[in-house]
């Protein structure tokens, strides 16, 4: 059983309760195929991409109707050839990384199929920039008046944002100031690159990971919470946003 970081659960509670189940789906920034695992409970197939090469060893251990179903790719989206479209593409705390985010968001478009939805999850409000944004490699956090018109722009219709996890994921700010200052001495020496490939799960410390508290960090226990974070997802408090749009339909 691994440790779960709760900010986590909180966008993952949004992403699967307003998910739209497909045949095919893309996960953009996987990871350690945690989500992507869950949403091949919705999907018949799955394509992951990451950045590193860790998802790989966690693919070759997966059942063999999981490792079938889900193809991990190691790269860059903005530049990888993929094979058809998707009736999904979820991507969480990825595009405050990329400098290019129009040029980026117009491809998750152009792989979608038409009537396709997206899911994103990107750091809110710019008023709650702090060193841990640089230390992990954000060129930016997000307004909800910016992130609507760049998805518009981008050719997506019926954009919706949830501002997850209020007041939990604010709490978090704390602790992850102070991992910040922990991190800063040798995170302060790397590019902008390599942040980028270090965050996610491999910022995790390694005692955190291996702790009890990986025990009470599961979906069940934090689900009474994002019921309650429901009620403020129409106001712009928290730390981060969950949205939801789609590609237009054939006419």
């Amino acid at each position: 059983m691994k440790y779960l970081p709760p900010r986590y659960l909180f966008r993952r509670y949004e992403v699967l309760r307003n998910l739209q189940p497909g045949e095919r789906f893309l996960e953009i920034g996987a990871g350690d195929l945690t989500l992507s695992l869950e949403l091949l409970e919705h999907f018949k197939q799955g394509v992951a991409i990451e950045l590193t090469d860790d998802m790989h060893v966690v693919h070759a251990a997966l059942p063999d109707d999981a490792r079938e179903r889900l193809t991990p790719i190691t790269g860059d989206f903005a530049t990888i050839d993929l094979d058809g479209q998707f009736d999904a593409v979820i991507s969480c705390e990825v595009l405050e990384h990329v400098l290019e985010h129009e040029e980026f968001l117009r491809r998750m478009n152009s792989v979608l199929r038409p009537g396709g939805q997206l899911i994103l999850a990107v750091p809110s409000r710019m008023k709650y920039w702090t060193e841990h944004d640089e230390l992990v490699g954000h060129v930016r956090r997000y307004e909800k008046d910016d992130i609507r018109g760049l998805l518009e722009q981008a050719g997506f219709v019926g954009v919706r944002i949830l501002s997850y996890g209020f007041p939990w994921v604010n709490m978090l700010r704390i602790p992850r100031r102070i991992l910040a200052r922990h991190q800063r001495t040798e995170r302060s020496q790397w590019d902008l690159d390599t942040r980028t490939q270090q965050s996610n799960h491999r910022q995790i410390p390694e005692a955190l990971s291996q702790s009890p508290l990986r025990f009470f960090t599961r979906p069940t226990l934090f689900q009474p919470f994002a019921a309650i974070s429901r009620l403020f997802n129409s106001y712009d408090l928290s730390d981060g946003y969950v949205v939801v749009t789609m590609r237009p339909p054939c006419p």
